[in-house]
This record gives C-alpha cells, structure tokens and sequence, in this order.
C-alpha cells in the first residue's frame, strides 16, 4: 500500500471525514462499473456501491495491506455484496461473476490501460458494425455479464440459437478487429 494511501487509512480509522470522502472518491467509480458489467440498473449500482462503502469502513480495522491493495479489498466486499444480491433476487443462474470481474482484473494491470483506449474504440466501432440483434447480444454477454440462459430468458431466443448468435457476432468481430490491426 503506498504511503498516501496508508495515511488515509489511518485517518479513516481516526475518523476523519474528510479521508472516508478521499477514499470512496477514489474507489467508488471503480466499483459501481464492476457493478453495473454485473447487470445491475444504475441505481441499484449506486446503492450497492453504497452498501460496499459501509461495509468496508465498518471493517476497515480488518484490512490489512499486506494481504493485498486497497482496491482488491474493496473489489472482494463489492463481489460478496454483488453475488449476495443476486442470490437474494433469485436469478443468480443469469449472471457470470467471473466475466464480471475482469473488469475489476484489468483496471489493476496499467499495462492492459495503456493499450485499452486504441482498442475500446477499435471494439466499439466492431460492435456498432453488428445487426442490432447481435449487437444486442454482445451487450447483454460482454457488459451485462450475463449467462447464455439469462441472454435466452431477456430475448426469448432458445438457448442454442443465443450460442448460434453469439458465434456468429464473435466471428464478426474477430474479423472487424483483424481488419483494424488489433488482432492478428
């Protein structure tokens, strides 16, 4: 944990204000993004990041910063707070938490960053080339994280044509990002 981050914690723990805004400012972005590729509305992103945040300064006094960052701290109770509300909502099978998480996973690699601006919109020109059906498709897997069942449930596709589907759009894009330089 660096030094500046060390001092918040502290402060945070003394029970400066000021440090728990510093501190959410700084992590809450992050985890209502996690949150909302998880499949959430943006309100209820909103109010689970806010529940990620109680949680975390209520237990604040348990982290420990040689088990790892901040941010992987906070992203586990933003997981346990995601997979807790999915279990509750009962349709937990719709949801992939791994795919998720990459989310959380790439912004901890700054390699990965430099690199990312260039090929989101290399992607995202890709998607915008897609029929609105796949593209579709595409969102509710990649940015809703969710299963191929869930996707089947949302369009009312059997779930063998949802996998047709999402080959088809992931051998259009592949194609696409060729053609860009992305892939090779």
């Amino acid at each position: 944990m660096s030094e500046p981050e060390a001092q918040l914690v502290q402060q945070c723990l003394a029970g400066e204000k000021s440090a728990f805004e510093s501190l959410y400012d700084e992590h809450a972005g992050r985890i209502k993004a996690y949150l909302a590729r998880s499949g959430f509305t943006p309100a209820d992103a909103d109010d689970l990041t806010q529940e990620t945040f109680v949680r975390a300064f209520g237990s604040l006094g348990t982290f420990d910063a040689a088990r790892g960052s901040m941010a992987a701290w906070l992203a586990a109770i933003a997981r346990n707070v995601a997979r807790r509300y999915w279990n509750r909502r009962g349709d937990a099978r719709d949801f992939d938490p791994e795919l998720a998480e990459q989310t959380l996973a790439a912004e901890d690699n700054p390699h990965l960053t430099a690199q990312a601006s260039e090929e989101n919109d290399a992607v995202t020109d890709c998607v915008a080339d897609l029929t609105e059906e796949l593209a579709r498709i595409v969102h509710m897997r990649y940015a809703e994280a969710r299963t191929t069942r869930g996707i089947a449930r949302a369009t009312g596709m059997p779930e063998a044509t949802v996998r047709l589907r999402l080959s088809e759009a992931i051998a259009a894009l592949e194609r696409c990002l060729k053609s860009k330089g992305i892939l090779e």
